[in-house]
């Protein structure tokens, strides 16, 4: 494959934005993107008998997504997913506002200064 045929970085983190909102509405609590993991966080604490945040299981599940990169480096929805569970896990440490599923797409100067803002 060419560096043509290749998408640009940003295409990938573009693609990794529509599929947060495409996927939000096939979820039973789309309004709040934390409940899956605070719920999947509860349940993961039960079974291995310690506490365990939103934030974890979105660090393991990225961490999945590594593995199965490694076994399948030719799949894209690896990465994506990736970087998606990644940005999910900067939200729940605060580092970053907890967009609404299905949200509209926000303009990309307002990404910038929620950036901007969450590096100072």
């Amino acid at each position: 494959m060419s560096s043509i045929d290749r998408p640009h970085p940003g295409d990938l983190l573009s693609h990794a934005f529509e599929l947060i909102n495409a996927r939000g509405n096939d979820y039973d609590n789309a309004n709040d993107l934390e409940q899956n993991f605070r719920e999947a966080a509860a349940v993961a604490s039960v079974i291995l008998g310690k506490p365990f945040t939103p934030r974890d299981i979105a660090m393991v599940l990225a961490c999945v997504k590594l593995i199965r990169s490694k076994s399948s480096p030719e799949k894209i929805d690896n990465y994506v997913d990736g970087m998606n569970y990644l940005a999910f896990a900067a939200c729940f440490q605060g580092l970053v506002p907890i967009p609404p599923l299905g949200a509209p797409e926000p303009e990309v100067s307002n990404i910038r200064e929620i950036l901007k803002a969450a590096a100072e």
